[in-house]
């Protein structure tokens, strides 16, 4: 694979990975060199000499790099983008480089509660927990928030971030959240090259913020332009979680940051361990690695909404003169529920005064501010009394202030489910004209497709069998597993159900599902990967859909134009 217009990774089989190493592209290329030279050795009537990558005299490694940078195009599929366990099996669509040198599974935790009890509280924890969790599940890559650790030195927060490390050993990178802040910092980008899914920085300074737009596209993993050193840019979207200790608060300008619905802002108690107790437990954890990344995944998936709506009131309040000013005058706003433009202000000027703000606002920045924490302006407004007002704001807005994470009531999910309630197969129907042929024992076709004559309609579609569709024809396949790794019936169905409605059938197995449609545009464009486990499959050339009619729904196959991810 290219990117970048360079070499970026090479599929090394008896590994079950891919490699980002070059030299592992330059050996196995001399490996296959030196075998076909030895197996065709007879082909030839002089002694054949092979001219190794290795070997710089051979002027092969220059015509290499000619070839990656300059002959070839970025083509390239992102590497890692999920966890891989120890006791994983990957293959090349897995787009695996590496592994945890740990399964996923329950087990002791035994000193992780010890020391995450001692250096925060239940609240906070939870919040650590949580977002350690949406890593493990993969959720992560869709979630737009990220963790502030904020506190004095020496309250544990390296302590955390250190066992974070430790549970994503090969997929974390470090970063400068000073240079994603920066508006000048072309190459703030580069940390985030190897895709990681965690970004880590121990002792990060987002106090002094001069242009937020880079980490908001970041966290909310948009497409953005990487610009690396010595190397032509690309685009990527980066779908890294974002970890940060901190001394100093996060510089939130204004009511209206992106800032304010990403950030999750975690405190530690202060207390601790003695040194002695502390070295003890630390060592202990790097035994519990995977009960503390299983215990943390069912933490997250109790609730994975749980902090939809977090307000990082205290991380407010640390950087926000005008947020304490509302603050300051909570009890007159709340009791009013409104004020006057000229009331606020003069309340303004007096707090500014009192509370030696350096920098205030101008009347017409007050203005436009303080409409963030009312539901409501008006220009023109009659108040109980009759008398008429200018520049009124109505109904303030509390639950700003509230120090807790705002959980709104779980609504019921109204998506209609999939019923597959049907035998009789409208694809039967509509494909009856298409080649087909049984299954052998192996479960492949029994003949090459040249030499069949058979239709659909002259087979017994509940016994296994191979259609020759229509080329733009495809099937979305779902295989999505249970916690236990056993394909799911439910979690198929329920994504599938989200998707347009159309003619489905269920797998071989019964708990795959399988979304026919007729794609209008060109198939071959398309990428082969929906997500993890949804499959998009395309029949060009010799392909055949595999098929064993079971149970369907009676919809017609629906026609689509888009909604389906292209290739790179």
């Amino acid at each position: 694979m290219i990117r970048g217009g360079d070499f970026y990774a090479i599929w090394i089989e008896e590994r079950g990975l891919w490699s980002t190493d070059e030299q592992d592209a330059l050996q196995l290329i001399d490996r296959e060199l030196d075998r076909y030279a030895e197996e065709n050795r007879e082909r030839f009537d002089s002694h054949v000499k092979v001219l190794h990558m290795w070997d710089a005299e051979s002027g092969m490694i220059d015509n290499w790099h000619k070839y990656c940078q300059r002959q070839m195009r970025d083509s390239f599929h992102m590497l890692d983008e999920k966890l891989i366990f120890s006791n994983t099996e990957t293959n090349k669509k897995d787009y695996a480089s590496k592994k945890l040198n740990y399964p996923l599974e329950p087990g002791d935790l035994t000193a992780y509660d010890k020391l995450m009890s001692t250096l925060y509280s239940e609240e906070e924890r939870h919040k650590i927990e949580w977002a350690i969790g949406s890593v493990v599940c993969g959720d992560s890559k869709k979630l737009q928030k990220f963790i502030v650790l904020y506190g004095a030195a020496g309250t544990g927060k390296s302590t955390v971030l250190n066992i974070i490390q430790q549970l994503f050993e090969g997929y974390y990178s470090v970063f400068d959240a000073r240079a994603l802040g920066s508006s000048s910092n072309s190459f703030a980008l580069e940390a985030f090259k190897s895709n990681p899914l965690v970004a880590i920085q121990h002792d990060g300074d987002l106090s002094r913020i001069e242009d937020n737009t880079r980490l908001n596209s970041l966290v909310s993993h948009e497409l953005m332009t990487v610009n690396e050193k010595f190397k032509s840019t690309y685009s990527n979207r980066f779908k890294c979680f974002l970890f940060m200790g901190t001394n100093k608060p996060v510089k939130i300008t204004d009511a209206k940051s992106g800032l304010i619905r990403r950030l999750i802002d975690v405190s530690p108690t202060g207390e601790k361990l003695s040194p002695k107790d502390y070295k003890a437990t630390v060592k202990q954890i790097g035994f519990e690695l995977g009960a503390i990344a299983y215990y943390c995944q069912e933490v997250y998936l109790k609730n994975p909404g749980e902090y939809d709506n977090y307000i990082p009131v205290t991380m407010l309040g640390a950087s926000n003169d005008f947020y304490n000013f509302v603050v300051d005058s909570y009890h007159v706003f709340k009791r009013e529920d409104g004020t006057t433009l000229k009331s606020a202000w003069e309340m303004y000027k007096t707090y500014c005064e009192e509370a030696k703000v350096g920098y205030s606002f101008s009347q017409r920045v007050f203005k436009e501010e303080l409409k963030n924490y009312f539901r409501d302006y008006k220009e023109r407004f009659n108040l109980e009394d009759g008398s008429r007002v200018r520049s009124y704001y109505v109904g303030f807005r509390t639950e700003k202030f509230q120090d807790q994470t705002i959980s709104e009531p779980e609504e019921p999910d109204e998506t209609p489910l999939i019923r597959f309630t049907s035998r009789k197969s409208i694809f039967d129907k509509e494909c009856a004209d298409c080649y087909a042929q049984y299954a052998s024992d192996e479960e492949i076709p029994m003949q090459k497709w040249d030499k069949v004559k058979t239709k659909l309609s002259d087979l017994d579609t509940s016994k296994l069998h191979y259609v020759k569709v229509p080329k733009n024809h495809i099937v979305i396949d779902f295989d999505i597993p249970d916690d236990k790794g056993n394909k799911s019936f439910e979690r198929n169905v329920k994504e599938a159900s989200k998707w347009p409605p159309t003619y489905a059938e269920l797998s071989k197995s019964g708990k795959g599902v399988h979304l026919h449609y007729i794609y209008t545009g060109d198939v071959s464009k398309l990428s082969r990967s929906v997500d993890d486990h949804i499959e998009v499959k395309v029949f060009a050339g010799k392909s055949s859909l595999r098929r064993k009619l079971t149970r369907c729904n009676s919809l017609p196959i629906a026609t689509i134009s888009s909604g389906l991810p292209m290739k790179f």
